[in-house]
Parts: C-alpha cells; structure tokens; sequence
C-alpha cells in the first residue's frame, strides 16, 4: 500500500528518507536541484527536477515538483506506508 505526502521546503530545508538525505538546493519556476546523501557513507549527488515530472529517488519513493512560489517549493512524494519520512527544518 502507497501514501501519498504533499509537503513545502524552502531553499536550505531537507527531509529524511530513512537513511538518505534529500535538500533542496535551488528552485526557479519551472524546476528545483535537490542534493540526496546516504548519511552511513554516501556520495552526495544532485539531481534536477522539472516542474510535475516524477523520479523513483529511493526506496521506492516517487517524487514530484508540484509548484514553486518564491523560493519555496511544493512537493509530491509517493511512498510505500512502511518507508519513514521526516522533515528536517
């Protein structure tokens, strides 16, 4: 079964999905740049996002731009119920 999370982040904020740590790093109208990091020993990576188009990041969690208003960005993530996500402020 899938849950779906609709949260904002601010250019700086981050979220935590089980051990990967996703920031946002940039935002513009139509796309974002997010950095994700495995916290036991990854390599950081960004990764850009056009406005409404989907990714698979992790543990088979979609995420999707929704909007951006300012630096602000609104996102859609779809996740199995047993994947723990937190934000991070």
């Amino acid at each position: 079964m899938f849950k779906m999370l609709v949260l904002t982040r601010n250019v700086g904020q981050s979220l935590l999905i089980e051990d990967v740590q996703l920031t946002l790093i940039y935002v513009d109208p139509g796309s974002m740049i997010f950095s994700m990091e495995k916290l036991t020993g990854g390599r950081e990576t960004k990764v850009r996002l056009q406005r409404h188009q989907i990714v698979n990041v992790c543990y088979d969690v979609k995420f999707q731009l929704i909007s951006v208003e300012g630096s602000t960005a609104r996102l859609g993530l779809e996740h199995p119920e047993s994947v723990t996500i937190q934000s991070i402020d």
